[in-house]
């Protein structure tokens, strides 16, 4: 099942706003070589922007934002933490989570448009997984 980062309207308006700052300048001024310098970043950015989000299928959790990939084993997460831990991460929100796996409590950020749904099967992947209070709350129980 795949689940969409979630989009904070701050973050939106700085990351379009950095885009067209970019982009219109230079389109209005015909600048051939800004314009060589800013659409590939303005491209990468909105990569990152549309292409954000997590899948759980096959008892592994994908990570994806724009081309950067990660997998984790959901037997492998310990521990799902409610943060807003301002750590750059494959997320669009500061409304995140904390996913801590592995041998040495590896962990990564992650924020989920549909948090409860995406925690609550992540847990039923993994009944072991420990969940900090704030999720608990969320989740109802």
């Amino acid at each position: 099942m795949y689940f969409p980062s979630k989009k904070d309207l701050w973050l939106t308006l700085i990351i379009w706003g950095a885009i067209l700052a970019m982009v219109v300048p230079a389109t209005i001024e015909q600048q051939v070589v800004g314009l060589l310098v800013a659409l590939p970043i303005a491209f990468f950015i909105g990569w990152l922007w549309f292409s954000t989000g997590y899948t759980i299928e096959n008892s592994i959790l994908k990570i994806k934002y724009g081309p950067f990939r990660k997998e984790v084993n959901i037997q492998d997460i310990s521990k799902i933490n409610k943060t807003k831990n301002p750590i750059s991460a494959p997320e669009l929100s500061i409304d995140r989570i904390a996913i801590i796996h592995g041998k040495f409590f590896d962990g990564v950020f992650i924020s989920p448009k549909n948090e409860r749904e995406f925690v609550q099967l992540l847990v039923q992947e993994n009944p072991n997984i420990v969940l900090d209070k704030k999720l608990k709350d969320r989740l109802g129980k």
